[in-house]
């Protein structure tokens, strides 16, 4: 029996508009326009957590410009991402008229971004949104990727890939942050440094007390420069399938193990800092990464006040277990992002043994250092 048969390949044309700098949130009703985006409503979803004062800019900034704009003020934290939240959501949109040609706005921190963005995803099959991050870590990492999850069971297991549109990162919120929040959200923007060349890292050092004094100047231009190398790999492999967007996790594989080795007391971006490290010991073993790399990673952590040595408490076989649990596992194989030189990252697929037996050598050489 013969059968008629035809293939198509199907590209998805996604724009992302990004805006960096002070007072960002009050110029995206502009660049809404701008975008030529004929937009029915607004609709704010807030993060309890911000500023009133910073949403209600953002409010009549966007009636100015002449749109109908609703607002929805919701608890923010982990407990967020929930399927109760996103059925909130969706209740919601319905009541206030939502249609095809609405925009979301998610305004707040990580776990309200995620679940707004998955409500946005799945509401009518799909609706544009924007995101407002108002840390250090969401705005140069976590806001960009088009990742959106709520936990189920599991953290982030149900979830879809819907890119905002819009990523509007205003640094006047980085003045609400505390030390700790702030500087560990600099770790990801080191690793983006790795990924993408010595140039990177070197403007980071130079630029090291304008960055830790908050200068809007230079934290605008950190952030767009830490979005664009992400939004690079990004754009090569949007949905994951190829394995580029895997670099991405550099240093995360131990991270994690931080993490959960220290019931989270370690914040994300110090348990990074420190898998950095880590992972750059062990890219001197499998990928011939120069040993003077390490000092260069290390030196640069330091300068801006991040770990590079695991916890004196946590065991290198203990850490090696959680590890295991790593996403990036397949079967008996382990897939490591490291680097064979700063700006120079590649895949490495290693037998679960081999990969546990490289990360315990060099979590102990890391800890000793």
């Amino acid at each position: 029996m013969s059968l008629e048969h035809s293939t198509w390949a199907i590209n998805e044309s996604i724009s992302v508009d990004i805006a960096v700098g002070p007072g960002a949130r009050i110029v995206l009703p502009r660049l809404v326009r701008e975008a030529g985006r004929d937009y029915t409503s607004i609709l704010i979803v807030a993060d309890s957590g911000v500023p009133g004062r910073f949403v209600e800019d953002m409010v009549e900034a966007f009636t100015r410009e002449g749109f109908r704009v609703e607002k929805l003020v919701v608890k923010g934290g982990e407990k967020a991402k929930s399927i109760n939240t996103v059925v909130g959501l969706w209740e919601w949109l319905l009541k206030v008229g939502a249609d095809r040609w609405s925009l979301l706005v998610a305004y707040g921190g990580g776990a309200v971004s995620d679940a707004a963005g998955f409500a946005a995803a799945t509401y009518m099959r799909g609706i544009d949104w924007a995101t407002v991050p108002t840390t250090l870590l969401s705005m140069a990492d976590a806001a960009a990727g088009g990742k959106t999850a709520i936990d189920f069971n599991a953290k982030n297991i149900i979830g879809a890939f819907h890119h905002p549109r819009f990523i509007v990162a205003d640094t006047e919120h980085l003045e609400t942050l505390d030390e700790r929040n702030y500087v560990s959200g600099l770790a990801e923007v080191v690793k983006h440094a790795l990924l993408e060349g010595e140039w990177f890292l070197d403007w980071l050092r130079r630029n090291r007390e304008a960055i830790l004094a908050r200068s809007h100047a230079e934290a605008s231009k950190m952030i767009r420069m830490s979005l664009d190398t992400k939004m690079k790999i990004v754009a090569r492999d949007y949905r994951e399938r190829k394995g580029d967007r895997m670099l991405l996790n550099l240093g995360h594989t131990v991270a994690h193990a931080v993490e959960k080795a220290t019931g989270y007391t370690v914040s994300h971006g110090e348990a990074v800092a420190i898998g950095l490290v880590v992972e750059a010991y062990a890219a001197t073993r499998i990928t011939g990464l120069p040993r003077s790399s390490i000092e260069e990673i290390r030196e640069t952590l330091s300068l801006f006040g991040l770990p590079t040595r695991p916890p004196s408490n946590i065991s290198a076989d203990e850490a090696v277990k959680l590890m295991r649990l790593d996403k990036k596992r397949r079967g008996d194989k382990l897939t490591l992002p490291l680097l064979e030189a700063i700006g120079r990252p590649v895949l490495v697929d290693l037998r679960l043994d081999e990969a546990e037996k490289v990360l315990a050598e060099a979590w102990r050489e890391a800890g000793n250092a």
